[in-house]
């Protein structure tokens, strides 16, 4: 590309409650992969993110984790032994049983008390599904570098000609307020 660096900003958008950190019992988060599809499952219980041990994890498993995050079902996998790395916060889910049809992972059979420690946390990579967006890198899920699926690979959107208005759709398409749309 003719030797010139493309530099890729953080388009930034604004929401009604952006100060709020607080997630809802049941939501789960994939942290610390290579993208919003996969890494170290994060599983949020009484208003508190925490981890799931590996013992007894499987694909059935990943594939509710998946669906519960808008990805396909086909081709998740569970990975074990902190495969990207230990979370952090409690271990809140151990011996998770999915049958694989739930559709959140605290509807799953598991037991809340753990013989477990950081290095059995359980991780998941999902395949993504074309058109999908997601914002990653931001300091919270609101904000971050724009990534769009395209035949189940994750890219990165280029900043050229990128505007308020296509922040505007971003927010919509991520289920956003579009108040307060910013690109940066």
């Amino acid at each position: 590309m003719s030797g010139r660096m493309i530099l890729i900003p953080f388009i930034f958008l604004l929401l009604w409650n952006e100060g709020e950190a607080q997630c809802a019992d049941g939501d789960v988060v994939l942290v610390d992969g290579s993208g919003p599809h996969e890494g170290t499952v994060q599983v949020c219980v009484s208003g508190s993110w925490g981890t799931v041990c590996d013992d007894d994890w499987g694909n059935s498993d990943a594939a509710v984790v998946c669906r519960q995050l808008g990805y396909s079902t086909t081709g998740a996998t569970a990975l074990s032994s902190a495969h990207f790395g230990t979370g952090s916060g409690s271990i809140l889910m151990d011996d998770v049983a999915c049958t694989g049809t739930e559709t959140r992972l605290s509807s799953c059979s598991h037991s809340s008390s753990n013989n477990c420690d950081h290095n059995e946390d359980a991780s998941v990579r999902c395949r993504c599904a074309n058109g999908q967006v997601s914002l990653v890198g931001g300091t919270g899920p609101h904000e971050g570098r724009v990534q769009v699926c395209i035949n189940g690979i994750w890219g990165t959107v280029c900043d050229d000609s990128w505007s308020t208005n296509d922040a505007i759709v971003l927010c919509r398409q991520l289920g956003y307020s579009t108040t307060g749309s910013t690109n940066s």
